[in-house]
């Protein structure tokens, strides 16, 4: 019995022994895996296509977002300028001075950058405002505002541009266009004025006059026309004191002044009804671009570049020494937060004349 339980002891050391020499073996060999490094941690980048823009209400910058392993998240980060949520990916301003720029995703918030806008200084071209007169031989309340603007203009405002849309029903001097643009801009009753596309006139001269304060002329036109039988050559300019990628469009019109022909008239001035020698003036006529607005090329909205178009318009039954061209730029719809169709600036001159920007 004790020889047998030598043996057995004497067996189970050296099975100790072994499995111990193993296993230090083990652990000092290094054969083991060691553990994976933990993931990066989680960060954000914000960046800037422009860190310097002018502050004229339209050059812009984009912000770029990218997570710690180099993913663009920009379109799932929020961009916050000077504390405030941001929701577009581009920025502009009219107002100079320095802005602080950071994006969060998911509770991470990026380091903060720095924007600056510059003070463009004042434009170049001097502010014209476009209002367009929806009105009728018809309508008796009409003369109301048609005396009133033109009482306006001739009060020392030249740069306020009028346009007489005659229509719906039977007045001879009804635009073929006429219903296209009243449904456009929701014309429900007559008079109705609308001033740039952008409001609809009170009849206050006061709202007149704050269309020509606090605003920088982004752009200035200019008009070279020149005649041809029935036919008036146009070559309208635009030319830019900013840069930008926001869809602009062109429109030219006709009008003819001095057209003599009675209007109802329900009491106004002391006037008779109906009116008989009363005259109309700028009364659209015809377009010579898309009614609408032809597409200025985004890479001649550039400052210091000058986009040129030329077209001629048929005057066939208009008398050409009453007739002017008016040009005006309005929004298009990729506006990148404009409001849409609103008249950016204007230009008028007689027709077979010619006039600079200014």
């Amino acid at each position: 019995m004790k020889i047998f339980n030598s043996i057995a002891v004497g067996s189970l050391l050296c099975t100790v022994l072994i499995i111990g020499a193993c296993t230090k073996k083990s652990t000092s060999g290094g054969s083991v895996t060691p553990p994976p490094p933990p993931p990066p941690a989680n960060t954000l980048a914000v960046t800037l296509s422009k860190a310097q823009i002018f502050a004229d209400g339209w050059e812009e910058t984009s912000f770029t977002v990218k997570d710690q392993s180099g993913t663009d998240v920009t379109s799932s980060s929020t961009i916050y300028i000077d504390a405030g949520s941001y929701s577009r990916s581009t920025f502009w301003t009219s107002t100079a001075g320095t802005y602080r720029v950071k994006a969060t995703k998911s509770g991470v918030t990026s380091p903060e950058i720095t924007l600056t806008a510059v003070d463009p200084g004042p434009s170049p071209f001097s502010q014209k405002i476009v209002v367009e007169d929806y009105t009728g031989t018809w309508c008796g309340h009409c003369p109301r505002v048609g005396v009133a603007l033109e009482n306006y203009v001739n009060a020392g405002h030249p740069n306020c541009i009028v346009i007489a849309n005659h229509g719906p029903s039977s007045d001879p001097y009804t635009f073929s266009s006429h219903a296209a643009l009243a449904n456009s801009f929701s014309v429900t009753g007559y008079p109705s004025a609308w001033v740039d596309r952008d409001i609809k006139w009170n009849e206050n001269t006061a709202q007149l006059n704050e269309q020509f304060t606090n605003r920088r002329a982004p752009l200035g036109l200019a008009l070279v026309t020149s005649i041809s039988g029935n036919t008036v050559n146009v070559t309208t300019k635009v030319k830019f004191d900013v840069s930008t990628s926001a869809n602009l469009k062109l429109i030219t019109y006709l009008v003819e002044d001095d057209l003599v022909y009675p209007q109802v008239n329900y009491g106004y001035f002391g006037l008779p009804n109906p009116i008989s020698g009363y005259v109309h003036n700028a009364v659209l006529r015809a377009t010579g671009l898309d009614l609408f607005g032809e597409n200025i090329p985004t890479d001649k909205q550039v400052k210091g570049v000058t986009y040129e178009k030329t077209f001629s318009i048929n005057t066939s039954g208009y008398n050409l020494n009453k007739c002017r061209i008016i040009a005006f730029v309005v929004q298009g719809p990729n506006n990148q937060g404009r409001k849409e169709k609103i008249v950016h600036n204007a230009q008028v001159v007689s027709a077979g004349q010619s006039r600079n920007f200014d």
